[in-house]
């Protein structure tokens, strides 16, 4: 933390400069070239897919409400910009390979480029029918993006400043889905009920890259469910699994099949089937005879079931293997007594007691049973019997 010493921060600061000077010498390869160029007026973030294709052409971008979207090729206008509609935009995609030191202006930049491309940019910022420049360029090894803004001023200088942007390629997003996102897409999972813990666990299990998960559910999504449900109002009425594959699929960045099955877990006859196809059954389903079947089959058939409750009104969150990999399996949790049937709350047109569970607990229970599961498909459980977690 030199910070807190002046002299030793002074010292960093005179370092940064001469790297910077010197072409990085010894620096880190963060891709930061846009720190050395000044913030611009306030302009809505960029966003654009894979420029591979777009390498060296006029790029046409559409201004939406809080973004601005690259949306592909377009030729440059023969008027000025001013002149056109306020949600058109166009820039210049180029790359500046990877420069031996940081570029500050355009001079610089025009420096880096083909004669040719400098021209053209030269000219279509001066006229007004160019706004943006998207160069990409590369350190160490490493390849990134920079945006500017770009215009001519009074004098004839072009002044340049950056803007922010990001990219939305399906590369991009996926880097923050884990490290062991390409072997979880060849895995197969069944979760049997798309309840509260079931609509999150599936969505989560999606977010880190599994590629194929089937949901069974009877049941449809209703209002009181919206508040520990994933799903939204605008989904109520609709069955929960498909509800919840509408959620996933939805996603620019998502990978995972989803296959829904709007009726409840299967008969004793077909449930053998599921431990057969799928790389792992998870219980979600909060129903006794239904954990019971499956934790039986799942026996029989030489295959682990992952159950994941919540108890107690959430105060108790519970994962178990069926059977334990290792060991023997967990105890049962000692419950408290039956609450007085005078403290239980009903919902009209529900035949059970509403469930005072938080909504936290819910969102711990399906992140345990996540966890419990990619360990599982990965060869590295991270327990061998479940896990508990008492609050009490």
């Amino acid at each position: 933390m030199p910070w807190l010493d002046s002299d030793d921060f002074l010292q960093m600061i005179q370092r940064w400069i001469e790297e910077s000077a010197t072409g990085w010498q010894g620096d880190l390869p963060v891709l930061d070239l846009d720190r050395y160029f000044s913030p611009g007026p306030a302009e809505p973030l960029i966003i654009y897919d894979n420029l591979d294709k777009l390498n060296n052409k006029f790029v046409q971008l559409r201004r939406e409400k809080t973004l601005t979207r690259v949306i592909g090729v377009g030729a440059i206008p023969r008027r000025a910009a001013k002149k056109l509609k306020s949600t058109r935009a166009f820039a210049y995609v180029t790359s500046i390979g990877q420069p031996e030191v940081p570029p500050r202006n355009w001079e610089d930049i025009k420096a880096l480029l083909p004669t040719s491309d400098a021209r053209a940019i030269d000219v279509g910022i001066r006229e007004q029918r160019l706004s943006y420049l998207i160069l990409k360029y590369e350190r160490g090894g490493l390849e990134a993006v920079l945006t500017l803004r770009a215009w001519a001023t009074k004098s004839g200088a072009i002044t340049l400043a950056k803007v922010e942007s990001a990219s939305h390629s399906r590369e991009a997003l996926s880097l923050r889905a884990g490290p062991r996102t390409t072997e979880l897409s060849n895995s197969r999972l069944v979760v049997i009920g798309a309840g509260a813990i079931g609509s999150f666990l599936c969505d989560q299990l999606a977010r880190s890259g599994v590629g194929e998960i089937t949901i069974y559910d009877p049941d449809e999504v209703r209002p009181g469910n919206l508040v520990r449900h994933l799903t939204s109002a605008e989904m109520v009425g609709k069955a929960k699994p498909h509800a919840v594959r509408e959620v996933i699929t939805s996603r620019p960045f998502n990978i995972s099949t989803i296959i829904v099955k709007n009726e409840p877990a299967p008969t004793p006859r077909e449930v053998l089937r599921l431990f057969v196809n799928a790389d792992l059954v998870i219980d979600a389903s909060a129903a006794g005879g239904t954990t019971a079947l499956l934790a039986k089959a799942a026996e029989a058939s030489g295959h682990h079931l992952l159950t994941v409750c919540l108890q107690e009104d959430g105060q108790v969150v519970r994962v178990d293997v069926v059977p334990p990999l290792e060991g023997p399996a967990l105890p049962p949790t000692q419950l408290g007594p039956l609450s007085d049937r005078r403290d239980l709350k009903f919902e009209a047109g529900c035949g059970d007691p509403v469930s005072m569970t938080p909504p936290f607990a819910v969102l711990e229970a399906a992140s345990l049973a996540a966890r419990c599961a990619i360990g599982m498909l990965l060869n590295e459980p991270v327990c061998k019997a479940g896990i508990v977690r008492d609050y009490r």
